[in-house]
């Protein structure tokens, strides 16, 4: 009987698992979660879950949660099991949420036995282990009032293995809240430092002699990444596949540029208080380290930290020591500088004794180096502020003393430019008019006497002089254009474009212009073909359309083929309102560089069409103001020898 009583006293013991029974949980889940700390967990060192369940949950040992595994006696590279057992009246009622946060350096989460979540690959060798943080709330329902947690955690890959932070349970909506507020908050301390570091990039680009803005704007920089790839790991929380390797080299590494800008930073507000030597090896220092945490594996420099830590709160030393000086000596914006360091080196040493497992606090430096960094903002804001007054009241100052002579200069130097783009404009137009008058408007006068000059000698026969007709008709239409595009040019540079629009048919004006050179485009066998069969009224000075049009048609014949063509037509623009006419033909066409000077009046570009003739480049000038000065525009749309689209836009009836 003995036997059996020590048997039953032993299976029930083994099935508790513990060195006492089921905790007992006074605290009302459906108001705040129950941070799971050390007592409530027991911890089996080198076991699987498996293997604890095989051996009745003996061997389980206290341990430290949060913190490492380490801090037990056990070797940090290994991994084991944490087993939780909660029992509370009416807890199969409740739906439940467990909070996981970083965990060292992989897990696998089990409620009651069943696999509810993992982070990484569990391993109990490296070759099978995968690192990887997942934080996060796993939701769950339990059958009974009592609850089984285990966490099968290994690390293979970093200098420390367990439950680093503290986990949660309770009512899913309330840890949900909870970690909504936490993802909420890095959120806002993260972006704001973001744009604090955008926007202080924009004060060094529009004065790049400052450079406390830059090094402020790589401070916010570097901190908003520390905020966003520790505690609740915002880089995670936003994509799930980011790589843990690079996450642990932005915490490392943000770490030490935090320090490494604000050295800089106040350096470059203060440069007669530091010595110039010991910022030398400060910067050589952090730069050593920066390139140690982004290059070197995470399992290396993992082992840098606690000595890097040390470095920190030599650092935060100094700059308290930097900053009583400052204050001391009274510079400027010192009580602003200072008060704000003061924040921030309390809270670095809270989270350095904090992450050391010395003190169980909060961490206080996210929300800290936001505090810092909005003081500073408003510090350089207001430098900036005070340099750009002083300037003002300066600026103010000379202004008054020359405001005589300045207002004397001003306006005699605005006659002068006024007068100079005149004299300037009105050279303009004399070359253009005597160029085309020397070379353009010569040649044709000069056919026309040599043919005249024939006839009057009477050395022409009937078909010579029949002949002769049909190339002075071709010359007279040719010199008539050519002097109406001057004329109407020249007046529109002296006086400018004036222009009498009216609603009209555009089919009109095109059939003239069918009739008109229906002599040219059969001497050269073109055909003309109009596609603009519907009526489209538009609104535009006719004279100058019509203008517009034989320029556009000349042009066209000049420079197809025989047995080429030439169409009209019209399409949709791209602006509402307006209509868009096409004058194509498939002659010559241009290069892409021939297309930007046709519209230049700064260069006379003509060139030979299909037969020699010769144009005097004016024409597309006049059109192009014309129709920009009705608010529409031209352009040209060409390739060599397959033909040339000149188009353009005028307003359709309102």
């Amino acid at each position: 009987m003995r036997i059996l009583i020590l048997f039953i006293f032993i299976q029930l013991n083994c099935f508790y698992g513990f060195s006492q029974p089921s905790k007992a949980i006074v605290s009302d889940f459906s108001k705040e979660p129950l941070p799971l700390g050390s007592s409530y967990w027991k911890l089996f060192y080198g076991k699987t879950y498996d293997q604890v369940k095989q051996s009745n949950y003996l061997g389980g040992a206290d341990c430290e949660v949060p913190g490492s595994w380490g801090s037990s006696g056990n070797k940090e590279i290994g991994y084991g099991t944490y087993v939780c057992r909660i029992h509370q009246d009416k807890l199969s009622e409740l739906s439940l949420s467990i909070k996981l946060y970083a965990i060292g350096t992989n897990y696998q989460l089990y409620i009651n036995g069943s696999l509810e979540a993992s982070a990484g690959k569990f391993g109990i060798i490296e070759d099978e282990s995968k690192p990887d943080f997942a934080p996060g709330d796993f939701h769950f329902e339990t059958p009974s009032d009592t609850l089984e947690i285990a966490l099968q955690v290994s690390n293979f890959h970093y200098r420390q293995g367990g439950i680093w932070y503290m986990p949660y349970i309770g009512k899913s909506s309330i840890v949900d809240e909870k970690t909504n507020i936490e993802i909420i908050t890095a959120a806002f301390l993260s972006g704001s430092l973001f744009v604090l570091f955008f926007y202080f990039v924009a004060f060094y680009y529009v004065r790049t002699k400052e450079k406390s803005s830059l090094y402020f704007a790589l401070l916010c920089l570097s901190a908003a990444l520390r905020i966003s790839s520790s505690g609740i790991i915002l880089i995670k929380q936003v994509s799930s596949n980011f790589p843990w390797e690079i996450v642990v080299r932005i915490e490392f590494t943000s770490l030490v540029l935090i320090l490494l800008f604000g050295m800089l930073y106040i350096y470059s507000m203060y440069p007669r208080d530091l010595n110039r030597k010991v910022v030398s090896g400060i910067l050589w220092l952090q730069s050593t380290f920066t390139v140690f945490f982004s290059l070197l594996p995470v399992a290396i420099t993992s082992y840098l930290i606690p000595t890097y830590l040390f470095v920190c709160v030599l650092l935060l030393l100094y700059f308290l020591n930097l900053i009583i000086k400052i204050m001391v000596n009274k510079r400027p914006f010192a009580n602003w500088v200072g008060g704000a360091y003061l924040i921030t080196f309390f809270a670095g040493l809270n989270d350095i004794l904090h992450s050391q497992g010395i003190i169980n606090f909060v961490y206080l430096l996210p929300a800290s180096i936001f505090i810092f960094s909005t003081i500073q903002a408003l510090t350089i804001t207001r430098l900036f502020s005070k340099s750009f007054k002083e300037v003002e009241l300066l600026t103010e100052s000379l202004t008054k003393v020359n405001q005589n002579q300045s207002s004397i200069i001003v306006e005699r130097t605005t006659l002068l430019e006024e007068q100079a783009a005149e004299l300037y404009e009105s050279n303009l137009i004399k070359d253009k008019v005597f160029s085309i008058i020397a070379h353009d408007l010569r040649a044709p006068i000069k056919s026309l006497s040599t043919v005249l000059n024939w006839v009057a000698d009477d050395d022409l026969t009937y078909e010579e002089l029949k002949k002769s007709l049909g190339s002075i008709s071709k010359n007279v239409d040719t010199l008539n254009l050519t002097l109406e595009n001057l004329l109407n040019w020249s007046r529109s540079q002296l006086t400018g474009v004036r222009s009498e629009p009216e609603i009209f048919d555009l089919r009109k004006p095109i059939q003239e212009m069918m009739e008109l050179y229906r002599i040219q485009l059969g001497e050269k066998n073109i055909s003309l073909q109009n596609h603009i069969n519907e009526r489209v009224i538009v609104y535009f000075d006719k004279n100058q359309l019509q203008l517009i049009l034989r320029n556009l048609i000349s042009n066209a014949i000049k420079f197809t083929y025989e047995g080429g063509k030439i169409i009209l037509s019209v399409s949709a623009a791209e602006r509402a309102g307006y209509i868009r006419i096409n004058v194509q033909d498939t002659g010559l066409g241009m290069s892409a560089e021939a297309t930007k000077k046709v519209f230049s009046p700064f260069e006379h570009y003509t060139t030979f069409g299909t037969k020699n003739e010769k144009g005097t480049g004016l024409g597309l000038l006049l059109c192009k103001e014309y129709i920009e000065e009705a608010g529409g525009k031209i352009g040209i749309e060409s390739e060599l020898n397959k033909g040339t689209m000149v188009f353009f836009e005028v307003k359709m009836e309102h």
